[in-house]
């Protein structure tokens, strides 16, 4: 199949590069689940030049997904990407990570929202793309269906936590019960707004003093597509001594590595293998382990 075949069956993925951890990991979720995307980082060719093969990506591409943010929304870049996509008659679908002003021109198009559940936003980007590929238009992103929170269960948040966070407790529970979805949700976002693992362990007894399923506070979501016991620091630094030698594509290796390595060493081993070059592996492993 000719790249310009790929490319018209395949999703273009818009973002800021100071978001690059949320839109590689992302971007591999996608790709898991069997969307076509087309990434800067994964798929542009060492050969090419980089603003050419956006150009032709865009161009080319049946649709877009575009990462909103603070950054993004202020990229040049971006809103040259998504000005394009809807002049050629493209469909956009914006996923928001973090809270921020639409772009004028997508303001009507309905937003996913990724700033609280990262799964379920995900799950929505994928029945907003459907199971129809390319081939149709995207479909309006379906709501996570919302489950009640029990008024006791909200009362008595509200009594409980006025002890912690004083007056302001009223309005926290209350912004937290309209926007929630679950109270497993309900229980966690409170628990986002405490200061303090003492604080934050009240706040998850919460859940069992009302008869709600005992939650754990959610750890913030890394970019490995497993579970990694390392430091982010070292995997970083690791990602980007591998940089040198494999380009781009380092930092998602260097993450999807972490989540199977037993050790800062083990990782280290992992990446040099990836290295063909003996001398530049050698440089590599001479780097990593001079910290």
């Amino acid at each position: 199949m000719s790249d310009e075949a790929a490319l018209s069956d395949s999703y273009f993925l818009s973002y800021s590069r100071a978001d690059e951890r949320f839109a590689l990991r992302f971007a591999t979720d996608l790709r898991s689940n069997g969307v076509a995307l087309w990434v800067d980082q994964l798929d542009i060719r060492p050969s090419e030049h980089w603003d050419r093969a956006i150009e032709r990506a865009v161009r080319d591409c049946c649709g877009l997904i575009v990462i909103l943010s603070p950054r993004s929304i202020s990229s040049d870049n971006v809103a040259d990407e998504i000005s394009y996509a809807i002049d050629s008659g493209k469909p956009v679908l914006p996923v928001m990570i973090e809270r921020c002003t639409a772009p004028l021109r997508i303001t009507r198009t309905q937003t996913i929202d990724a700033t609280r559940d990262y799964g379920g936003a995900l799950q929505q980007c994928l029945a907003a793309i459907g199971s129809g590929g390319c081939s149709a238009k995207l479909a309006a992103a379906k709501p996570v269906a919302k489950e009640a929170i029990d008024p006791h269960v909200v009362g008595k948040a509200k009594d409980q936590l006025t002890a912690i966070l004083g007056p302001i407790a009223g309005i926290v529970v209350d912004k937290a019960a309209a926007r929630a979805n679950s109270v497993d949700e309900f229980c966690s976002m409170i628990a986002g707004h405490m200061e303090g693992e003492d604080s934050r362990k009240r706040v998850m007894a919460l859940a069992a003093n009302t008869s709600a399923p005992a939650v754990q506070a959610r750890p913030v979501a890394t970019l490995a597509t497993g579970t990694s016991s390392l430091p982010n620091a070292e995997i970083d630094r690791l990602a980007a001594l591998l940089c040198r030698h494999l380009g781009p594509i380092a930092t998602l290796i260097a993450r999807r590595e972490s989540a199977a390595a037993r050790s800062a060493e083990d990782l280290q081993q992992r990446l040099s293998a990836l290295i063909p070059n003996e001398k530049e592996r050698a440089e590599f492993v001479r780097r990593a382990k001079a910290g």
